[in-house]
């Protein structure tokens, strides 16, 4: 499940750096470690940490970076002459989807709603003929 939900993410990291403009190549200078395939995300520390990155950018450049103590990312820029052109903070929410247990209700709940159900419209029953 994670897998997926890593898989999703991913997806929505791309899409949201496509209306961004962020290049799809890593902007940061070669001394950052390079990412993984299962991690293909930078995560920083704080806004500090995003600081950190943009310092070691080439110029005319986007990256986003998460903070991996809040649900937060940064949007990094700088310009031509490689000053550090903005940071933008975006906060967000992660909704997992439900699982099957979630979603369903099992076959022994069912039963148990339909037989309360039934002593319910039982005792309704008496008491329309009483």
């Amino acid at each position: 499940m994670y897998e997926n939900y890593t898989q999703t993410l991913q997806d929505q990291i791309g899409q949201l750096g496509k209306l961004l403009g962020v290049q799809a190549n890593n902007p940061v200078l070669p001394d950052v470690p390079a990412q993984t395939a299962a991690n293909r995300f930078d995560c920083v520390d704080g806004i500090d940490g995003a600081r950190a990155v943009l310092k070691r950018m080439l110029p005319s450049s986007k990256h986003i970076v998460w903070d991996s103590n809040k649900d937060v990312f940064y949007v990094l820029q700088t310009d031509a002459n490689n000053n550090p052109a903005r940071i933008q903070i975006c906060s967000y929410t992660v909704e997992l989807e439900p699982t099957m247990e979630e979603r369903y209700v099992s076959k022994e709940d069912f039963n148990a709603l339909v037989s309360r159900l039934d002593q319910l419209l039982n005792k309704q029953e008496v008491k329309d003929d009483g």
